[in-house]
C-alpha cells in the first residue's frame, strides 16, 4: 500500500506499521496506519443502474504519530508536517487517487487532527492524522 511506503519514508521514524497497537519505545518516533471507514454515496441512489457500475467511495483511514522525549509537541508538529507534504504531493498516490475517474475526480483530503500527550519518564506524545481519500470503486476490477 502506497500510503504504508509514505509513512516508512518520513525522516526519523523508526517503525512505521499497519493496524498495529502494539508500539514499544524502542520503536519511537513510530507511525501506524489504520484502515479506514468507507462510505459511497449510493445510499440515496434508486436508479436502476446495474450495481457492478463504478461508484464514488470516500475512505477515511487513521494515521497515528507517536513520540516520546522532552519535545513530544514540537517532534509531532515536524511529523505531522513532513507527513502532510508527503501524502499531498506524492505522485505515485494522487496518480492513483485523483486521477481515478475517466475525468479525475478522486481526491485527497487532510481533514485534521487529534493530539494526546502524558507524562512518564519523559513526555509521551500522540498525533492521529485524518485523511479523506475518495476515489472510483470499479467492481469489475476487483
Amino acid at each position: 500500500m502506497r500510503l504504508h511506503a509514505i509513512l516508512q519514508s518520513i525522516p526519523n521514524i523508526r517503525s512505521a506499521q499497519r493496524n498495529n497497537v502494539d508500539i514499544t519505545e524502542d520503536q519511537l518516533p513510530a507511525a501506524a496506519l489504520f484502515d479506514g471507514d468507507e462510505e459511497t454515496d449510493d445510499s440515496s441512489d434508486t436508479s436502476m443502474r446495474p450495481p457492478n457500475r463504478p461508484t464514488m467511495v470516500s475512505m477515511t483511514p487513521a494515521i497515528v504519530l507517536v513520540q516520546q522525549s522532552n519535545e513530544a509537541g514540537s517532534d509531532l508538529s515536524t511529523l505531522r508536517r513532513e507527513l502532510l507534504k508527503r501524502v499531498l504531493t506524492d505522485t505515485a498516490l494522487n496518480d492513483t487517487i485523483v486521477k481515478t475517474g475517466r475525468n479525475g475526480n478522486g481526491v485527497i483530503r487532510y481533514l485534521g487532527c487529534s493530539t494526546d500527550f502524558g507524562e512518564g519518564r519523559s513526555l509521551t506524545g500522540g498525533l492521529m492524522v485524518r485523511m479523506m481519500f475518495r476515489y472510483v470503486l470499479k467492481p469489475d476490477e476487483l
